[in-house]
Parts: structure tokens; sequence; C-alpha cells
């Protein structure tokens, strides 16, 4: 009896002893899960503002090929600077022509006081004044509210100067920001991307309460998650929108992950 109570008693301690070690791994282990996950946050937030500054280039070579054209172009030169016939198809048409193959939502040209001169996504906008366009900076990707055919939208833009048999000129073109776009520029399936604009937010169904992030965490409907924020370059006087990397937060360690 001696025997099975010392056994016992051995088979007991080593319990005890090897379940403080594995509450003692546990613990060690939760940190080591938390720093992980923040790693994969930031390299997805790499990854996504890699994308976009391959966007940003991607428009940026669309448009000065563009102008190169229009530069080139003597119909439009001849209508606009000897006949100074704004009007003209040659004129008012051409980047109609173009804004489809270029791939892109937006693209006008102006003259250096900003009046439309040529409108590939609304025609009907040619000779009014594009004063929101003044604000832009040259040569640098900006994000902005667009009229799309009466509806006011979120855009990606970029405004070029350019010459024309030596008048000033300035082009501007870009792409919508839409679900579409948020899932081109997404790392990968299993994270999420939201666009935060005032109250309007897309990337994610029905967000009753949201949080501000801290320390890279954010609470959305009493559910916590990992995010990072981005800065985006923005023009004009509505709310500034706000894209947030989100994942899951990594779960708890359990002793069960070690069986």
């Amino acid at each position: 009896m001696r025997i099975v109570s010392h056994i016992v008693t051995g088979v007991v301690v080593a319990l005890a002893v090897a379940l403080i070690m594995l509450t003692l791994l546990s613990k060690a282990m939760q940190p080591l899960n938390h720093a992980a996950a923040l790693k994969t946050l930031h390299g997805n937030s790499a990854i996504i503002e890699k994308k976009l500054d391959d966007c940003s280039d991607r428009i940026a070579r669309q448009l000065n090929g563009f102008t190169a054209m229009v530069s080139e172009d003597r119909d439009f030169i001849m209508k606009l600077l000897v006949e100074n016939d704004y009007t003209a198809p040659e004129v008012a048409e051409i980047a109609g022509q173009y804004i489809k193959a270029m791939g892109l939502s937006f693209l006008e040209i102006t003259d250096e006081n900003f009046r439309i001169l040529s409108s590939g996504h609304f025609p009907a906008g040619a000779g009014s004044q594009a004063l929101t366009k003044k604000d832009m900076p040259e040569n640098k990707p900006v994000w902005m509210v667009e009229n799309s055919k009466g509806n006011k939208v979120l855009s990606l833009q970029i405004k070029i100067p350019f010459s024309c048999e030596g008048v000033h000129l300035f082009c501007v073109g870009g792409i919508l920001v839409d679900d579409s776009f948020l899932n081109t520029i997404r790392p990968f399936e299993e994270c999420l991307l939201i666009l935060k604009q005032g109250n309007e937010i897309r990337g994610f169904d029905s967000i009753q309460k949201m949080s501000e992030i801290k320390e890279n965490k954010i609470i959305i409907n009493d559910k916590p998650w990992l995010a990072a924020s981005f800065t985006l370059p923005w023009v004009g006087q509505e709310d500034e929108p706000e894209l947030i990397l989100l994942l899951d937060e990594p779960a708890p360690f359990s002793l069960l992950d070690l069986l």
C-alpha cells in the first residue's frame, strides 16, 4: 500500500508541476502571439501602401501619355488655339474619346483658369469652372469628392500640368474609390479593409458603434480588432476619409494548444 501511495503522490506532484509549467508557458506565449499578429498587421499595411503607390503611378503614367498625345493633336490645337473655338468637337470630345481606353473613371482638360475644356466622365460640364481642381497639388495623387453624373463620389485623382503650343493647360484624371477598389488593394481575403468618411462606411456591414484606434486596437460592435489606419492626401471641404485595415485579434493562448 505504501508503494501505491508513493506512486500516487508522485503522479499528483508530477501533474501539479506539469500544470504549473504549462500555465507559465501559456502566459509566456500570449505576448508572442500578439507580437506575431502585430507583425502581420504591419506587413499587410505595407502591402496596401505599395498597392496605393502603384495605383497612383499607373494613373500618372496614363495622364502623362494622354497629355503628350493632346499636345501634338493638330485638330485640337487648330480649334482651341487658332480658331479659339472651345465648343468644337475636336476640343470638347477629346477626353471622352480616351477615358475608357485608359481605364479611368475621370478625365478632364482645363485651361489655366480651370475652365473645363473637355470632360470624359461629364461631357455636359465643358465650359463650366472646376474650382475644386485649383486646390489640387500638381503631379501628386489626392483623394477628393467628384461629381459623377450628378452624384458625389469619392475618387483618387492627379492633376498634371502641360503646355500646348505655349498655352498652359491641366489634365486631371483618376479612378472611382468604391468596394471594387478596396478589394483590389486588400492584401488577402481574411482581413477587412474599411473606408470611413463621416457617417458613411464601406467594407463592413452594419456598424452600430466603433471606437478610435489606440495602440493598434479598435472595438467595433463590442468586438476587438487589431487595426492600422492610413494617411490619405485629401482635398475638399467634406469629411476626410479614413482607410482602416482590420485583423482578428489573436485568441488567448490555451493549454489545449499544447496538446
